[in-house]
C-alpha cells in the first residue's frame, strides 16, 4: 500500500495557484495540492469540490458568502456554485475532485 508525504510534498511547491496532483483515486477523481496566497479568480465547477487546509488559513467565498477555512478544516464547495479561494499570506490545501473540472490551470490573479 503506497504512502503519501501530502504536507512534505506541499511544503515543497513554490508557485502559487498550480495544483500537484498527488495520485489519482480512482478512473474519475484525484487529489491534489495547491499553495495559495493572493486572491483566485471567481469560477464555478460541474461537480463538487473538497478542500482540506494543511497549512494556515483561507477566506472562501461560496455562493456570495464568506467562510474562512484553517488549518485542519474542510469545506466542499457544491457543484455549479460561484467561488473563489482569497488568500491573505500563504496556505496549503490538499482538494479531492473530479478530474478534468480544473480548467483554469494558470489563472491570472
Amino acid at each position: 500500500m503506497p504512502k503519501f508525504p501530502v504536507l512534505r510534498m506541499a511544503r515543497g511547491l513554490k508557485e502559487v495557484f498550480r495544483p500537484v496532483v498527488v495520485t489519482d483515486i480512482d478512473e474519475n477523481y484525484h487529489a491534489f495540492i495547491v499553495r495559495y496566497s493572493g486572491d483566485y479568480i471567481q469560477h464555478t465547477h460541474e461537480k463538487d469540490e473538497f478542500v482540506t487546509i494543511l497549512e494556515g488559513s483561507i477566506v472562501f467565498e461560496v455562493g456570495g458568502q464568506e467562510t474562512e477555512v484553517r488549518q485542519g478544516e474542510s469545506i466542499l464547495i457544491p457543484a455549479g456554485t460561484l467561488h473563489r479561494p482569497r488568500c491573505s499570506n500563504m496556505a496549503l490545501g490538499l482538494v479531492v475532485e473530479r478530474k478534468g473540472i480544473q480548467t483554469q490551470m494558470d489563472p491570472q490573479v
